[in-house]
């Protein structure tokens, strides 16, 4: 007796490329699935992701704002601190002029009166008329012995002719000298009336 298995091969054959086919199917259907749920979940990340960066641009900014603003508070503190400085040297500047200005007054002789002044830095001109060459040199003797304003005081010239003051009606012998100012030995406190700072 003979057995035909040819339309069983057949049968078997045609079952395993329906099989075949139907894994393949599914193995795409999942491929399939698989990148669009990888491609959403990248899509959600990217989102994500830059949005996280936004924020830490415009944090990026906000510090960079912050450092500029902070610079120029840096700035504008050193201009101060200069200007302060210029301001207090400045100050001490007038009160010094006002306390050698009054020991210079106290020094002077009772006939002997100033023409001109000029400081020049830490050098001081001083020209006058005087009634004789005495009060001149009691000038120059009051000056250097004042010793907490005044330095190195010497006598440039005493003129030998007479001049006259018209209007202040004065006449006398003109007299020129000079004398360097220095910084007193202690601190003269401003609240030091004038009148005792020599």
């Amino acid at each position: 007796m003979l057995i035909n298995l040819l339309p069983h091969r057949k049968w078997a054959l045609a079952r395993k490329r329906k099989n075949f086919a139907t894994a393949l199917g599914m193995a795409a259907l999942l491929g399939l699935v698989f990148a669009v749920a990888s491609s959403v979940w990248m899509g959600h990340q990217l989102t994500a992701q830059r949005a996280a960066n936004d924020i830490l641009k415009n944090e990026i900014a906000t510090v960079d704002a912050l450092l500029k603003i902070s610079s120029q508070v840096k700035a504008d503190i050193v201009k101060l601190r200069l200007r302060e400085t210029t301001l207090q040297a400045f100050q001490g500047e007038r009160k010094m002029a006002a306390f050698w200005l009054q020991a210079l007054a106290d020094s002077l002789p009772d006939d002997l009166y100033l023409t001109a002044l000029k400081q020049e830095g830490n050098k001081v001109n001083i020209k006058g008329l005087a009634r004789s060459n005495d009060e001149v040199f009691e000038l120059l003797r009051q000056v250097t012995k004042r010793g907490q304003w005044f330095a190195q005081a010497e006598l440039i010239e005493v003129t030998a002719a007479p001049l006259t003051l018209d209007a202040l009606a004065l006449n006398g012998t003109p007299f020129a000298m000079r004398a360097l100012l220095k910084q007193p030995n202690e601190k003269v406190n401003a609240e030091q009336p004038l009148s005792d700072a020599h």
